[in-house]
């Protein structure tokens, strides 16, 4: 239950050894740094653009490999580990191979999109063609003489039919070729006689006019050349993509080139915070206190000439934080930065609430056997994935909340669905001592919080403010629950009093110097117990989805049963739903519990207590994507 206290370290160090000393720090992984101020030191030009191209390099990367991903004929399932490398691979700068395959796939992308165009261009010209194929004249025959006009275009076939019967005894000859929905592509020509008013009748039936094709061919001759362009283009995309298949092979390198740019990039952000001039570099940072002399002297173990040292935060300063915890509480840490990190010098509250997270989560999945499933299969699953820190973290939660599934589902006597024997605890049957005991577990829930806003108000030197803020709040709640049995309904009384009384006195005491004011403030802030009402109620979240997790394995129990009364065929298709419908409700009601305990302890246990508003602590270090670190537990 603690943030870890941080130093300061400041090293000054010939400007020759600058690029090493980043490279070290980032292999050590335990040091922040932050901006030094400049005087009369100049960052060279190249140094502050060279984060720019690296930046660009990485981001061409991931295209490449975003691209190239769907040709990787070696394809990885989410439980398939990253691969391993070692640090002294991530710290290489030459990337030249990788850039020139990228370029190649640029290149081929570049000529599949043209590839693309010229598809889309070919394509329409095939739809305009297609209606044509029985017009057996070349385009460039279609156009008007001295004694006729030639119309080309589509109207509505109705309209065509029509126009065809009014004017069959005029000098005009209309043919109908193919049509498409409902309009009717044609030619008509008519006597230059009849012309304007052969024109004037083809408006008034919708007539659109097409010019579908030139050249001295026909239609069908034009189409014959547009499917041999086409089947052309598809040859040379199958031949890209033959292309990209052998490049993809090449994923690993890339993979590990994008690493290696992306080290180089946060070296390149960490030496622009570093003062440079023409023979000397000041690096400033943040290191955990329990690293500081160990990180001292590996720096001066290696940089003989470099000049190290460690100093206290200044007054007013504010150390970014890091949460430090044993190793059982440290999967929780996830828990608290989902919500925010608690302010410098605040309560860390990670070791408290990780029993209550655990708890309120097997309440909720309340399955015995779902349980066990997810004790026994996510450290397998860990050891064959061999997931990122972050991962791991969540995965060593559920399987905590999978320890705490199993003692709640056996006080419930709720084995994947299965009753077998009598229980104290029976969320089905007998609701009321479940109830009860999920407001009981949620009253110490909240109650913890307000222990651990004392602990903060001490330790920042103010005693006053735990007794106003939090103590006077425990007499008041734990008072009132008192007054409810009559053995201890006097003590109750007094003690409900007392702590009403501080607060009426003291909740407006930083609003207002007025004792008028600060009275109504203390009326509004006795107001605030009806929210604890609320938020005991909220507890009851650990009944409801308790009982839905056992009543739907009951249901899918009783759905398999009928299923298999129907002999063999009926057995095996009831096994089949058994698994399948329990693997469901497992994941359902995991996904639920995670989340509602999260909420519990952000909504309910936080706002009694906590501070947040820490910047994370980010040292210079590796942190990749697409591969893990050996040497990294």
């Amino acid at each position: 239950m603690a943030v870890a206290e941080m130093r300061r370290i400041s090293v000054l160090i010939p400007r020759r050894e600058h690029a090493r000393l980043l490279k070290a720090l980032q292999r050590f992984g335990c040091v922040q740094l932050s901006e030094v101020e400049r005087t009369e030191t100049e960052l060279p030009p190249w140094e502050s653009q060279q984060a720019g191209t690296l930046e660009e390099q990485q981001n061409q990367l991931h295209w490449a490999i975003n691209r190239l991903s769907r040709y990787d004929k070696e394809k990885r399932s989410m439980f398939t580990p990253l691969p391993g490398v070692e640090q002294e691979i991530l710290a290489r700068e030459d990337h030249l191979k990788a850039m020139e395959l990228v370029s190649q796939v640029e290149g081929l992308e570049r000529q599949n999109g043209d590839l693309r165009g010229e598809e889309a261009r070919l394509r329409l010209q095939q739809e305009q063609l297609s209606p044509w194929l029985e017009m057996d004249i070349p385009f460039n025959m279609l156009k008007d003489t001295a004694a006729c006009r030639v119309y080309v275009g589509t109207a509505p076939g109705r309209g065509i039919l029509q126009l065809a019967e009014d004017w069959a005894d005029r000098p005009v000859v209309i043919r109908r070729f193919g049509s498409i929905r409902e309009s009717v592509s044609f030619l008509a020509i008519s006597h230059a006689s009849q012309a304007d008013a052969f024109h004037q009748a083809l408006k008034e039936i919708g007539y659109q006019q097409v010019v579908p094709g030139t050249g001295e061919e026909t239609a069908r001759t034009q189409l014959m050349r547009v499917n041999e362009a086409l089947d052309g283009i598809e040859e040379k995309k199958n031949e890209i993509v033959r292309e990209m298949e052998l490049a993809a092979a090449h994923l690993p390198q890339l993979r590990l080139a994008f690493e290696a740019l992306s080290a180089g990039k946060a070296r390149a952000d960490a030496r622009s915070k570093m003062a440079h001039t023409a023979s000397a570099s000041l690096m400033a940072g943040w290191v955990p206190a329990r690293a500081a002399e160990a990180m001292s002297a590996k720096i001066r173990e290696e940089f003989p000439d470099a000049q190290v040292a460690l100093s206290l935060p200044k007054e007013g300063e504010e150390p970014p934080v890091l949460l430090d915890n044993p190793a059982l509480v440290s999967p929780y840490e996830s828990v608290v930065t989902g919500f925010a990190l608690p302010a410098p010098g605040a309560v860390d509250p990670t070791a408290v609430m990780m029993p209550f997270f655990a708890c309120f989560f097997g309440m909720m999945v309340s399955d015995a056997g779902y349980g066990l499933m997810m004790a026994i299969l996510i450290p397998i699953l860990v050891r064959i994935m061999k997931p990122s820190k972050g991962a791991r973290k969540l995965f060593w939660i559920l399987a905590g909340g999978g320890v705490m599934t199993v003692v709640w589902g056996a006080l419930y006597n709720t084995w994947f669905g299965f009753a077998p024997w009598p229980t104290v605890f029976d969320p089905v049957n007998d609701s009321l001592p479940v109830m009860a005991l999920c407001i009981g577990v949620g009253a110490l829930h909240l109650f913890s919080g307000l222990i651990l806003g004392i602990v903060q108000n001490i330790r920042t030197g103010k005693p006053l403010d735990a007794l106003f803020d939090q103590v006077s709040w425990m007499l008041l709640v734990i008072g009132l629950g008192l007054l409810a049995l009559p053995q201890t309904a006097e003590a109750g009384k007094w003690m409900a009093i007392a702590g009403a009384g501080i607060i009426l006195l003291t909740a407006g005491r930083n609003k207002s110097k007025n004792p008028l004011k600060r009275l109504l403030s203390g009326l509004g802030a006795l107001y605030g117990v009806t929210s604890w009402i609320s938020d005991l109620l909220s507890y009851m979240r650990l009944f409801g989805m308790g009982l839905a997790t056992g009543v739907i394995g009951m249901v899918i129990n009783q759905l398999v049963g009928m299923v298999m009364s129907g002999g063999i065929i009926g057995i095996v298709i009831g096994a089949v739903i058994f698994v399948g419908a329990h693997l469901f409700n497992a994941a359902i009601n995991i996904l639920g519990a995670y989340v509602h305990a999260c909420r519990l302890q952000y909504i309910e246990f936080f706002g009694k207590f906590y501070q947040e508003g820490g910047k994370p602590f980010t040292p210079l270090r590796f942190a990749p994507r697409y591969v893990r670190l050996n040497d990294t537990h």
